[in-house]
């Protein structure tokens, strides 16, 4: 399964390669943004640049022309359904939409303070609709709108915001400590003169 999405995507890499280098760059002020500590602006960019890649750039297994020519504009909603926890424990296409979803709600929990958890959830909420959008509206991408894919998406995000809430707490415990030790002043040793 996996891949099978590797096969179809080359620029999977290009656009791990440029999330990564993104992340980097931004987190600090993603950080404050969030009123968060910069590795959770790191996740928040690193996250969306996962969801960018590996859903919006184009199936290339035909060419952009062919993807557009052919391209069915419609969203299937049928047999949407939950799948069972042995079915998203294996490498499937469900499995990997709920995985690709769980940090960026995580990121939503791990925000600083209530307004900001509220805006990083609602930004959560919406990319899922947002993406299938895209892909309905742009059949060049080669890519299938799917009610299935929604649901999977939002139990990634469940699943990251819970993990983000149990996680929470601990994080920031952490981080305050590191902060203490920092800024606690250092003793000065007397030195006695002969």
């Amino acid at each position: 399964m996996i891949e099978a999405v590797l096969s179809a995507s080359p620029l999977f890499w290009p656009g791990v390669l440029g999330s990564l280098l993104l992340a980097a760059l931004l987190s600090r002020r993603a950080g404050r943004l969030l009123r968060a500590h910069r590795a959770v602006g790191f996740l928040l960019l690193f996250a969306v640049g996962g969801v960018v890649t590996l859903t919006l750039l184009p199936d290339v297994r035909m060419s952009l022309w062919e993807n557009a020519r052919y391209g069915v504009r419609q969203c299937s909603f049928d047999r949407v359904a939950p799948h069972p926890l042995s079915e998203l424990l294996t490498a499937t296409q469900s499995s990997l939409n709920v995985a690709l979803f769980v940090p960026l709600g995580a990121t939503a929990a791990l925000a600083g303070t209530w307004g900001r958890r509220i805006a990083a959830g609602t930004f959560a909420a919406l990319l899922p609709v947002a993406v299938e959008a895209v892909q309905y509206a742009v059949p060049a991408l080669g890519r299938a709108c799917d009610g299935q894919d929604l649901l999977d998406n939002y139990f990634g995000l469940a699943l990251g915001l819970l993990l983000g809430v149990l996680a929470g707490p601990l994080g920031r415990l952490a981080v305050r400590s590191t902060r203490r030790r920092a800024t606690r002043p250092v003793a000065r040793r007397r030195t006695l003169r002969p």
